[in-house]
């Protein structure tokens, strides 16, 4: 094996170094090994040295979401540390040795000083500097969008979990009603109860079930009064079992009125078996319209997402803000029921359409809000507000939150930067939203101050 300068002047990224520069690098430096498995740095170490693979292999890792991700090989030939010396950061990625391998080290002060003095060698050192950023903030990136899409996707699953569950429930509950009305009209038909009084009781079932008529709601305490009624209106007339038909009737939103009808129409022989009979129409009625409200509420879910996505559409489109806005709004209505966060609306209903992709500024959508909603505290507000500007829309996203203090405000658009807790943001939902918009031939600004926090979007009009 060669001297150290011998083997550095094989190194690809040194070759514009002169001789006396390498034999000086050799000197200024030291060789350092590191057994199979061994770690030469940590992510989030400061920079200390210049590291030059010789023999061996190295891999770099980054914790992305909880899991360590490969971000880069290096074999003999590569270098590690220069962007984090030059740039006076911390390690990106920790780094460890898949073989015994070995390296050369250049303190941070030899490297600055050769880099600075070199501009040859600067430039060899800036495609790898690209790289390592490019690669760095793919991935975060592609975290950033997991994360959303998972948010998102537990938001909606709770959503959905509510009416599905309903719908899950009123069906067995519906043929329920169904054999109780059957069994009304047996017993009926069993009393002797001839075509016409079975015809008028029929007519009555109908009228109750009817989807048209109105029922009355009554609070918890209203409802057990009429229940007391029904029951002394029914002990009254010698009916039998009138506890459980005084709940049944009750349940389906009838009160002593349909007693005196339903007399009138069966007779005293034939009350009970025809009440019961109403009342499993009644209460069909009332669970078939709570059957409806659920299946509608998850249809427009549905809706909202496909109107999120922009399925089946073509990458740019005519896009109204305000559906876009309502359709995250509804997919982060979990997030704000749990903060208990008050939401205002404020929409200019004459806004202008706009060109753009449509999935692509729900995105922004979703980061302003979702930081905004993460700003305030229980009970705060947010208030999403949109207006024409001139020949620009203004969409504005506003919580009355602690703010963002003046030193700040100039980096909370810079790829990682993040004022959460660490693991609970990978600041890049912003500067996804700055790049999105501006790509739109737009503009994002941020106005702060305690209790009034505004990020403004402004798009050009078609």
């Amino acid at each position: 094996m060669g001297s150290a300068a011998d083997r550095l002047r094989e190194i690809a990224v040194l070759a514009s170094l002169s001789d006396d520069e390498v034999e000086g690098l050799a000197a200024a430096g030291r060789e350092r090994r590191l057994a199979a498995g061994e770690f030469l740095f940590y992510q989030g170490d400061p920079a200390a040295a210049f590291h030059i693979v010789v023999e061996g292999k190295l891999e770099t890792t980054r914790e992305v979401g909880g899991e360590q991700m490969l971000m880069f090989s290096h074999g003999p030939g590569g270098f590690l540390g220069a962007m984090a010396l030059l740039t006076d950061t911390p390690y990106r990625g920790s780094t460890f040795a898949v073989v015994d391998t070995v390296l050369f080290e250049v303190d941070g002060d030899e490297l600055r000083r050769l880099a600075f003095t070199h501009g040859t060698l600067m430039r060899q050192f800036l495609p790898a500097f690209e790289s390592v950023s490019g690669t760095v903030k793919g991935v975060e990136r592609d975290r950033e969008k997991l994360l959303a899409v998972g948010q998102l996707a537990a938001g909606l699953a709770h959503e959905l979990n509510n009416p599905a569950a309903a719908a899950a429930r009123a069906v067995p509950t519906l043929r329920e009603y169904e054999r109780a009305r059957d069994d009304a009209f047996a017993a009926l038909s069993a009393s002797g109860a001839g075509a016409e009084r079975l015809a008028g009781v029929v007519a009555l079932g109908a009228e109750a079930g009817d989807p048209a008529r109105p029922v009355e709601r009554l609070d918890p305490l209203a409802e057990s009064d009429r229940e007391e009624e029904l029951l002394e209106a029914l002990e009254e007339r010698g009916v039998t079992a009138p506890h459980e038909l005084a709940a049944g009737l009750t349940e389906a939103g009838l009160g002593t009125d349909w007693i005196e009808r339903v007399a009138a129409a069966t007779g005293p022989e034939g009350l009970a078996a025809g009440l019961r009979y109403v009342a499993a129409c009644a209460a069909a009625r009332v669970l078939t319209g709570e059957l409806e409200e659920a299946t509608t509420r998850i249809v427009s879910l549905v809706a909202a997402v496909k109107n999120y996505s922009y399925l089946d559409q073509a990458p740019r489109q005519t896009v109204v803000i305000q559906e876009g806005l309502e359709s995250t709004l509804a997919l982060l209505a979990h997030k704000l029921r749990a903060k208990q966060i008050e939401v205002v609306r404020d929409f200019d209903p004459d806004l202008p359409t706009v060109e753009a992709s449509g999935s692509e500024l729900n995105q922004v959508w979703t980061n302003l809000i979702d930081n905004a909603i993460d700003a305030v505290d229980d009970r705060g507000r947010v208030t999403v507000r949109t207006r024409k500007e001139g020949q620009r829309i203004c969409v504005e996203v506003c919580d009355n939150g602690a703010g963002i203090p003046p030193e700040l405000k100039t980096r909370v658009f810079d790829a990682f930067f993040t004022t959460k807790p660490v693991g609970q943001g990978t600041g890049l939902g912003l500067d996804i939203a700055q790049r999105i918009v501006v790509r739109d031939h737009g503009e994002l600004r941020l106005d702060s101050q305690p209790g009034d926090t505004r990020f403004q979007v402004l798009l050009p009009v078609d």
